[in-house]
């Protein structure tokens, strides 16, 4: 549907943009593992593989390569449950970013601790 509606330069885009989402989760992985949060950077992984994959294979089904799954394109196929719960994960992805953003950072400036 997609392709019929932008043509080619509508879905080189829409790849493009499945690429970064992907990269940039496993690049938070690569940093959350670097910061010492192990769990924090397995669970960007895994999601950053989990978006990857359903798009793969969402988009194979639709070219008629793979036999038919029912997966949803993430963030863009009709479906309540389906957005909702690769939004909740994104919103995971954003959690391990901040906390390897402040991993080594304190909450509280030693200048206004109280004793």
């Amino acid at each position: 549907m997609l392709a019929e509606e932008f043509g080619f330069v509508g879905v080189v885009i829409v790849l493009g943009l499945f690429a970064v989402l992907v990269g940039r989760a496993l690049a938070i992985s690569r940093d959350a593992a670097r910061a010492g949060l192990q769990f924090q950077s397995y669970v960007a992984a895994s999601i950053g593989i989990w978006i990857g994959l359903q798009a793969f294979v969402n988009i194979g089904v639709n070219m008629g390569l793979l036999p038919t799954k029912g997966l949803t394109l993430p963030l863009l196929s009709y479906g309540g449950s389906s957005m909702l719960v690769t939004l909740a994960w994104l919103g995971v992805l954003l959690r391990v970013h901040h906390e390897t953003q402040m991993t080594g950072r304190s909450a509280v400036a030693r200048e206004e601790r109280r004793p």
